[in-house]
């Protein structure tokens, strides 16, 4: 099977706005379940009466799926069709599957204190995004250039942010005044756009767009198959272990671990100081998430660019942890709607950040030939800190004692930084470098 030249339309290796726009579009849609189990969901259960415990425990399940997604990647990695590219397959059945979840989550329509059939629709509904994650970020990693890695994930986690903070808006409002079955039902078109783009797109020319087109299997993605389990094992675990990585997945872990921790305490802290209720929280936090994933999109992409992803990351968790010390210290000023808000954005900016501004480093670390697992294992190893997190906020004392899970965040913060600090990429790499020179880097060496 060789690559053809044979083809016209919507082909992402042709065209780079193409492929900014495609992935900030699946981010976008990806937000959705995000926007509604991080933000909607929570400040539903914290207006109708629920403790920190419960708010704490929607947050751990919505991040369970993504802390498992390993799995799907591997079978990603194992087995696709290639004459429709490496990830569409995967891309177009994970969009129905997100699909399917938002369903299934009506059909059970739970009401605000139906805890445990919360963590049910929250589970599913997040499954579903998670899926759809695995092969976008797959597919980003066998896509992109290395010099539009950076700008293209302040892109895709722009994207995040927009859908999430529509999704967090539309859904606090609907879930407010409508209920559940019909919020969810409300979501579907907005779910069938992107499965219709993902059907119509393709990854490089020559390949097939629907199973009955002509077309056949890009040398490049036949050449980086692997087909034996064992073949896959071997290459990530190489990769993964290198002291690189391990270093990596220890700062990335800790900074993750810290924004679990404040994930449900703001909604909590939204209600019991500010009186706010689920619609007017959903407005704020909606309308300030938008604003950021707008102005992260520049800013990611700038300091990437200036700074390199390393460096840049480590500015962003900086202002992180100067957002927290506020919170502990200055209560007198942000506990006002006005202050709260402006609180809430910075903090917003500074988590978009450094999840934009790191995510490069997982790109350079990963072996193209198993992309879509090591890739998933690093996010993987980013979403269990979160709910680690949710649930040290609650077993610390949650809102009552707002203070000291807040220290334990600026501590975190504070050590993920200095790791972020010291990391230095495998021999012969640095935050530039091109990706023939990554591969050679990760070439074991003959003594």
């Amino acid at each position: 099977m060789t690559e053809t030249a044979g083809g016209k339309g919507l082909i992402l290796s042709e065209s780079r706005n193409l492929r900014l726009f495609s992935f900030f579009l699946f981010y976008v849609s990806q937000g959705i379940p995000y926007g509604i189990t991080t933000t909607a969901l929570p400040i539903w259960v914290a207006a109708n009466g629920g403790s920190s415990e419960q708010v704490a425990s929607v947050i751990a399940v919505a991040y369970l799926p993504w802390s498992w997604k390993f799995i799907v990647a591997a079978l990603i990695d194992r087995y696709t069709w290639l004459a429709m590219g490496r990830r569409r397959v995967w891309l177009i059945g994970s969009q129905v599957l997100m699909t399917a979840g938002f369903v299934g989550a009506a059909a059970l329509a739970p009401g605000p204190t139906d805890i445990d059939v919360l963590l049910v629709v929250t589970f599913m509904i997040m499954a579903g995004g998670a899926t759809q994650d695995v092969a976008v970020d797959g597919l980003a990693v066998d896509i992109l250039p290395e010099k539009e890695q950076g700008t293209a994930s302040s892109f895709m986690f722009g994207g995040q942010a927009t859908g999430g903070a529509l999704a967090a808006m539309g859904a606090a409002a609907g879930l407010q005044y409508l209920g559940s079955a019909t919020t969810f039902l409300l979501f579907l078109p907005a779910l069938l756009i992107p499965t219709i783009y993902a059907v119509v797109l393709r990854e490089r020319p020559g390949e097939k767009r629907f199973p009955w087109s002509e077309g056949q299997a890009a040398r490049i993605n036949v050449e980086r198959v692997a087909e034996d389990w064992l073949v896959i094992l071997k290459v990530t675990l190489r990769s993964l272990l290198r002291g690189a990585s391990l270093h990596y997945v220890a700062a990335q872990s800790l900074q993750r671990m810290a924004m679990g921790i404040l994930l449900p305490m703001l909604p909590l802290l939204a209600t019991r100081f500010i009186g706010m209720d689920e619609t007017g929280y959903g407005s704020m936090a909606s309308s300030m998430d938008l604003a950021t994933a707008v102005i992260g999109i520049g800013v990611g992409s700038y300091l990437t660019a200036r700074f390199g992803p390393r460096h840049a990351v480590v500015m962003v968790v900086g202002l992180f942890i100067t957002a927290v010390i506020f919170l502990i210290a200055g209560r007198t000023l942000w506990g006002t709607p006005g202050g709260f808000t402006a609180t809430y954005a910075v903090i917003a900016l500074a988590m978009l950040l450094v999840t934009a501004c790191s995510n490069p480093l997982r790109m350079q670390l990963c072996d193209p030939r198993v992309s879509a697992t090591q890739f998933t294992i690093y996010n993987s190893l980013a979403n269990f800190p979160v709910s680690i997190g949710a649930t040290l906020f609650a077993v610390m004392g949650g809102v009552e004692a707002y203070q000291r899970p807040l220290l334990a965040t600026v501590g975190l913060s504070a050590v993920a930084a200095l790791l972020y600090l010291t990391l230095r990429m495998p021999s012969g790499m640095h935050d530039s470098a091109t990706p023939k020179e990554f591969e050679k880097a990760l070439q074991p060496r003959v003594e």
